[in-house]
């Protein structure tokens, strides 16, 4: 045991080392700008204050049974991340928060970094004695290498994954969190799942066009592969300035819809899928609607994304995480009662209806001072996923503050029930950084260039092959 820890330790320092020069991209060129490097970063709690809890929300959630507590002796959990778990000024509090401060005495002190710099950051504050607790594990690249290379530890001295009635409301979140295990320890806590990618849409557009509405479609099992294929035929006209859709979340997830992520991972063993017929599918079908013309010509737009085209009527979809529609300016999008979304069209040869999950997750950091406090949030963000209280207030604020309606709050239900039911993920970012981003780049070029994906596989899955084995090597070696 002592032998693996140092080699653990060894690996660790050696990858403090290369994260110095090391900049990332993220899952589907996912990246945040903002934020400083460690050398200059200043760790503090919301630089603005948030919107107060109404007196109403404050007394259901300190009804809320959160179990037998004590008060932490360390009651500040340091956040290293490129957003602050406090709400920005103006912005509501979220039930977890109130019940962690309230209950536990606790707080978030938000440790401010950017996307290109996080992991050199974390770097300079774990060498320099001042670690961070918990780190974002949403992108999926903190598992597996990162954690083989030593930068997080198991949650599990903390967190009872065991606990049935704590995760009774995130069983899809309990199924992620088993996925991500090596040697019989869960290196990532997710608490919640959602949709990686939702189809946000303009209503008018589609009535104006005369085309089937996605709703309608999604209610009675219609809404596939092939009539999202019609539609964007339909409406699709360079001439008239119409293109299909926009942003670059939409080809590394909509692969997922087929149930085989491009590297898949099961009992602690990482498999290489860019072989299988059903990734070969997935990419011939985005082929043909590039051939066809159809999505936005990315480089005639000088690669920049063009969200305006939606409220204007000249894209159809845009498809992101919901996190796009819980921004204060949705104008892009169009006017309050024009806005919907639906979950990404089923693979009609697929056995189940799969969808991209992503989730609310996070990793606890090597040498974290608060690990305690860590999982007492964690076990707050739960009970609060298990709180009839908790969701009716924060829909409330979906509908007040993000001016969401109830078609949008009824359809959130849906896809995230959905997603939970069969949540696929890609282990492909969490892969080494050149591999991860030459996999993801190459699940994008039947999309952006119209690639054929015999040539893009050929030139990606000799080194992703290699990188796979060599992390399932290292694994055995060292989480059996």
């Amino acid at each position: 045991m002592k032998n693996i820890n140092m080699k653990k330790t060894l690996a660790f320092i050696a990858a403090l080392s290369m994260t110095a020069s090391l900049a990332a991209c993220g899952d589907d060129g996912e990246s945040s700008s903002g934020g400083t490097t460690a050398g200059t970063t200043e760790a503090t709690t919301a630089s603005t204050a948030p919107k107060e809890l109404n007196e109403e929300d404050k007394a259901a959630i300190a009804e809320i049974d959160v179990g037998d507590v004590e008060k932490l002796e360390n009651s500040t959990v340091k956040w290293l991340s490129t957003y602050d778990i406090n709400p920005e000024k103006g912005k509501p509090k979220m039930p977890d928060l109130e019940l962690f401060e309230n209950n536990y005495g606790g707080k978030i002190e938000w440790m401010i970094t950017s996307y290109d710099t996080r992991y050199n950051d974390l770097a300079t504050y774990v060498i320099g004695g001042d670690s961070p607790d918990m780190f974002p594990a949403q992108e999926f690249d903190t598992f597996p290498s990162k954690v083989v290379d030593g930068m997080f530890q198991p949650w599990d001295d903390y967190l009872d994954f065991n606990d049935a009635e704590l995760w009774s409301s995130a069983k899809g979140a309990k199924a992620l969190a088993e996925m991500h295990t090596l040697g019989g320890k869960h290196y990532v806590a997710a608490t919640s799942t959602y949709s990686k990618c939702i189809m946000i849409y303009n209503k008018n557009t589609i009535e104006e066009n005369g085309l089937d509405d996605p709703v309608e479609l999604l209610e009675e099992g219609n809404w596939t592969w092939d009539t999202f294929r019609q539609m964007l035929s339909d409406y699709c006209s360079r001439e008239d300035d119409k293109f299909a859709y926009d942003s670059w979340y939409f080809e590394t997830q909509f692969m997922l819809t087929t149930g085989v992520p491009s590297i898949g991972m099961e009992n602690g063993v990482l498999k290489n899928n860019l072989m299988t017929n059903e990734v070969e599918r997935a990419q011939n079908f985005m082929f043909d609607l590039k051939k066809d013309d159809l999505p936005l010509p990315k480089a005639e737009f000088n690669w920049t994304e063009q969200r305006h085209r939606i409220a204007s009527g000249n894209t159809l979809f845009w498809p992101c995480g919901t996190w796009a529609l819980w921004e204060a300016d949705l104008s892009d999008f169009g006017k309050p009662g024009e806005i919907m979304f639906v979950p990404m069209p089923r693979d009609p040869e697929a056995d189940a209806y799969y969808l991209p999950s992503s989730m609310d997750a996070y990793a606890l950091c090597k040498g974290a001072p608060n690990p305690e406090g860590a999982a007492a949030y964690m076990r707050c963000k739960l009970i609060a996923g298990n709180s009839d209280a908790a969701k009716e207030i924060t829909e409330r604020q979906y509908r007040e503050d993000y001016g969401w309606t109830d078609e949008m709050i009824d359809m959130m239900h849906t896809v995230d029930e959905l997603t939970d039911a069969n949540p696929v993920i890609s282990f492909h970012m969490g892969l080494a950084t050149d591999v991860a981003n030459a996999v993801d780049d190459g699940i994008k070029q039947a999309s952006f260039s119209g690639a054929d994906w015999a040539t893009t596989r050929e030139t990606i899955n000799g080194m992703t092959d290699i990188a796979v084995e060599e992390l399932n090597q290292k694994i055995a070696a060292d989480f059996s």
